[in-house]
């Protein structure tokens, strides 16, 4: 017998917790195996503050490199010092919105 779907309760790991106990959120692609590190309080700003967990499925992320769907993994964490001097953090440079106009004729 299945077991029954629980909701998330209330209080759990959100984006906002996370910032407060550490810097970055590693997101590595399971299929071509590149790491891109990102601000907590850049992911914020893009998606709120949501849940750690469901921030990957919705935007639909892909992989910048081969373009796959649903191949990133997210881990939250602090990096050690020798690992922190090697990496490149990826911040927002500007955001764009798409404004698209849809006609209908009379």
């Amino acid at each position: 017998m299945p077991e029954p779907y629980w909701p998330k309760r209330k209080g759990s790991y959100t984006l906002a917790a996370a910032s407060r106990n550490s810097q970055f959120a590693r997101l590595r692609c399971r299929y071509c195996k590149i790491e891109r590190y990102y601000l907590i309080a850049d992911l914020i700003t893009v998606f709120g503050n949501v849940e750690c967990d469901d921030m990957l499925y919705m935007r639909d992320w892909r992989c910048t490199s081969c373009k796959e769907r649903n191949t990133l993994d997210m881990q939250i964490g602090d990096p050690p010092a020798a690992v922190r001097q090697q990496i490149k953090i990826r911040k927002i440079d500007r955001i764009e919105y798409v404004r698209k106009i849809i006609w209908t004729d009379e």
